[in-house]
């Protein structure tokens, strides 16, 4: 059986399902008339919220014009199956669950943002410090610091994939934790900057003014099947962008970051000052 979460694989039935209605010219409102689904249900199979049974996946193979297609159809019911597997429980808000998922089955990822150190970069305590101040101060902090070990584990590991960050200067100084656990953090970025398939770029506060002022969002690259998304994430709710013309607008604005942000060097030679400072505050 597949080592590949549940989560996952139903994101890929769902794109798998909605590029080939779309290829059909099947609107919505049939698939729900058929299925006898209620309104809004499809929307979440194709965004892999909710999984489909096997017999709904028959008919809408059927639909789809493509249940001939031998090799296509079984590649989608093994898939299917996989997605009806059992998850774990999950330790993030159900709004959350299919960024995950989309993250695991991202072949690249690109992260923006202005305060905060992205949680698949983070280490166990800085992210503590961050899970520490919830809401509903009755949510034990733990399982999502366990969480996001594991995410990082899966991401960062050899044949993972390409991760691209850009951080505002402030990630430098905001004391999440005490400045042990920020100096520790910091050293963490150091090292994860020399890995192949991560680059780390620090956007200066002498930078002044850019493109992405007010925000952060993070960029999700799959190849199999072929999709992009933006994820844009509040306190209780979340955006998955996923139209080319917004998720252009979002690349565009990536690149331009790029080019504002200081270089790789220059990223190390920031890095390496402020933990110079920690390291003194640390000691007096």
């Amino acid at each position: 059986m597949s080592n590949t979460p549940p989560a996952v694989r139903r994101v890929q039935v769902g794109l798998i399902l909605r590029n080939l209605r779309n290829a059909a010219g099947v609107s919505p409102p049939k698939i729900s008339e058929r299925l006898d689904w209620y309104s809004g249900k499809l929307t979440k199979v194709e965004r892999g919220d909710l999984t489909a049974s096997a017999a709904e996946i028959e008919v809408m193979l059927e639909m789809y014009g493509v249940a001939d297609d031998q090799e296509q159809a079984e590649r989608l019911r093994a898939l299917g199956k996989e997605a009806r597997r059992r998850d774990r429980p999950s330790t993030v808000p159900d709004w959350a669950n299919t960024f995950l998922a989309l993250e695991g089955a991202s072949s690249e990822i690109k992260a923006y943002d202005p305060e905060v150190i992205p949680a698949i970069l983070q280490t166990e305590h800085y992210a503590r410090a961050v899970l520490s101040n919830p809401l509903d101060e009755t949510v034990d902090p733990e399982p999502g610091v366990a969480e996001r070990m594991m995410r990082a584990d899966r991401a960062l590991q050899d044949e993972g994939p390409q991760v691209w960050v850009i951080l505002g200067e402030a990630v430098l100084h905001r004391q999440i934790g005490d400045y042990q656990v920020l100096r520790d953090q910091l050293q963490h970025l150091r090292k994860m900057a020399k890995r192949s398939n991560v680059t780390i770029q620090i956007i200066p506060f002498t930078t002044g003014e850019h493109v992405a002022l007010g925000t952060g969002w993070v960029l999700l690259t799959l190849e199999e099947p072929e999709a992009t998304y933006v994820y844009t994430e509040a306190l209780t709710s979340a955006d998955y962008i996923d139209r080319p013309a917004h998720t252009d607008a979002y690349k565009q604005a990536f690149d331009r970051l790029r080019a504002a942000a200081a270089s790789e060097r220059e990223t190390a030679t920031m890095l390496d000052r402020r933990i110079k400072e920690l390291r003194h505050q640390t000691t007096e």
